[in-house]
């Protein structure tokens, strides 16, 4: 189970905003390397504690879950069950567009049998080829030649300033929106929002920056956004913007469904993945949150350690700062 995109590692008509003006927080289970890990967590936390279902979790993870979990899944991070490779809904090449929308059609029927009424993804990649979903396969593709104009910094293939206004980048970018539109339209007939992420500012990644996010908040009433914001936080460094202003113009959209929260280490001529706790390496995560509650966005815990820990100084922070006005 327990896997994410490159943790720890070099870089890599309908309502506006989610469920509640004041939402409790939820935990991605990517925190477990396996079920029986998940179910001991389950068992001992509070019985309203929320979830969301992780891209890493098997058909066999969830069937040893769904009881404790039904009704109580907030969000399913696509593709769930785990697939091999991610949706790329920029590809050109047929085969992988039609994989992505039944990879994703897969998750639909998840997102409904535990009651999540949103289903997060990767939009898409910077090329026509299928991206694994496991790293290391992924790492080796995006070493590519196709992939080298766009790095800026040599450790961890990150990009920056005007890469995401090429023409090439452009031209995945608008195809993977036209898609995903459809896909949302598809998802709104069942019930179920589709929240678009933000992804690392990685050359072969898609959608990094504020703009971006502003521009797929717009194709559809029923595509929203989930804003991570340790990708954010990344991106800020890599683009040059500042990185609480770029959380208040997203969530400015109005189109903010949940938020994946955890800290990072990140900093100028430095690009971690990190998903660790968010009081580590100083990132600003009360700032962050001050931004965020009030939105009606969900606040989902995703990180790779200390899940106990991070809930309380979540819910500690929660209690006693008032939001701030975006």
């Amino acid at each position: 189970m327990h896997s994410i995109d490159a943790a720890g590692a070099n870089l890599e008509t309908g309502p506006t905003c989610a469920n509640q003006i004041e939402p409790a927080p939820a935990l991605s289970l990517v925190a477990f390397d396996r079920a029986s890990t998940a179910a001991e967590f389950i068992a001992s936390a509070a019985a309203d504690l929320r979830y969301e279902l992780s891209y890493t979790m098997t058909g066999e993870d969830l069937r040893a879950l769904e009881e404790r979990l039904r009704g109580r899944v907030v969000s399913v991070h696509a593709c769930c069950p785990a697939t091999e490779c991610f949706p790329n809904f920029a590809s050109a090449d047929p085969e992988v567009a039609a994989a992505s929308f039944r990879d994703m059609d897969e998750t639909l029927a998840t997102a409904e049998r535990f009651g999540a009424s949103i289903v997060v993804l990767h939009p898409g990649y910077a090329t026509d080829c299928a991206m694994p979903s496991s790293y290391a396969a992924r790492k080796a593709i995006l070493a590519l030649p196709e992939f080298s104009e766009g790095v800026m910094h040599a450790e961890g293939s990150i990009c920056g300033p005007g890469y995401n206004l090429t023409e090439r980048y452009r031209g995945f970018a608008v195809r993977a929106m036209d898609r995903l539109g459809e896909l949302a339209e598809r998802y709104r007939a069942r019930g179920v929002r589709v929240a678009a992420e933000n992804l690392n500012p990685r050359a072969g990644y898609l959608f990094h920056t504020p703009e971006e996010m502003a521009e797929i908040a717009a194709i559809h009433p029923n595509l929203g956004l989930c804003l991570d914001v340790g990708h954010l936080y990344i991106s800020s460094f890599a683009y040059g913007f500042d990185f609480l202003d770029g959380v208040r113009r997203i969530i400015a959209t109005g189109k903010v469904l949940t938020c994946h929260l955890h800290g990072n280490s990140s900093g100028p001529d430095r690009f971690r993945d990190d998903h660790q706790s968010l009081d580590r390496d100083g990132f600003p995560f009360e700032e962050v949150l001050g931004i965020l509650r009030g939105s009606g966005a969900n606040l989902v815990l995703e990180l790779l350690e200390e899940p106990a820990r991070n809930l309380r100084l979540l819910e500690r922070i929660l209690a006693e700062k008032p939001g701030v006005q975006t």
